[in-house]
């Protein structure tokens, strides 16, 4: 039920299980995210999710000849997703940035629709940014603890500048993890 003037709540998550054509989830916290996404469109809530672009998404898994498991990633292509790239006025990416480790990390946002409810996922690939900058969005819980915690600082600090930039105001803003 649309109400005009109702809040906003922006819904932060490391990862959002929408479709398996798109990994940038690694397991339940990704998929009750998505479910968020799906209840607040149907209810038609006033709501926004923000993540990161993971270009590998999370791994998959096979067994090898010696019945080891081995993991790939599989590039995901934003031509081949549901996904658009967030514009300014000029019509070119939108890039913002966050300070971390004395550096300036450039990041453009692409955006998915989830019924009524738009997503927008952080992408640091850029060539802008040093190469291991570019892959703080390369994997789902890829790295060590460090890189972690700068995909944290993108995420929240870099997905509060994005939706200023957006002119969006959230009332709420729920961090999940």
């Amino acid at each position: 039920f649309p109400r005009a003037g109702q809040p906003l709540v922006a819904y932060f998550s490391a990862e959002f299980g929408l479709t398996e054509s798109m990994s940038i989830f690694a397991g339940g916290l990704g998929i009750l995210a998505g479910d968020h996404l799906k209840s607040a469109s149907d209810l038609g809530l006033g709501f926004v999710g923000v993540s990161l672009f993971y270009r590998e998404g999370y791994f998959q898994q096979a067994i090898d000849a010696n019945n080891w498991q081995t993991e790939y990633y599989t590039l995901l292509n934003p031509k081949n997703l549901p996904l658009e790239p967030v514009l300014d006025a000029r019509g070119e990416p939108l890039v913002c940035a966050v300070d971390i480790a004395m550096n300036h990390v450039f990041f453009q946002a692409w955006r998915v629709n989830v019924g009524r409810v738009p997503v927008y996922l952080l992408d640091t690939n850029r060539p802008e940014n040093e190469p291991h900058f570019r892959d703080l969005t390369l994997r789902v819980y890829g790295g060590d603890s460090t890189t972690r915690i700068m995909q944290e600082i993108l995420l929240g600090v870099g997905g509060v500048r994005l939706l200023r930039a957006l002119g969006l105001q959230p009332s709420v803003f729920h961090m999940n993890e």
